[in-house]
């Protein structure tokens, strides 16, 4: 089960999916990873900052974003 705030982000996503066309299906994003990763990159190829905001969180919530590429150890 996910957490109110994902399920939120989720819910935002499917919105702006629906305006380019792309269906979206935020519970199956829960449990098949493939199907996450393959909806957030399509999504995430845009100028619009609130939704490369919402992809960027879902992608570190669904764990599909390490968070440590480009951080160098000194």
């Amino acid at each position: 089960m996910l957490d109110p705030e994902t399920l939120e982000l989720l819910d935002k996503l499917k919105i702006m999916g629906e305006k380019f066309g792309v269906h979206i299906e935020p519970d199956r994003m829960a449990w098949d990873l493939g199907y996450a990763n393959q909806i957030l990159l399509e999504m995430g190829n845009t100028p619009d900052q609130e939704q490369g905001w919402v992809v960027l969180q879902l992608m570190q919530r669904l764990c599909l974003y390490d968070a440590s590429e480009g951080v160098s150890e000194g």
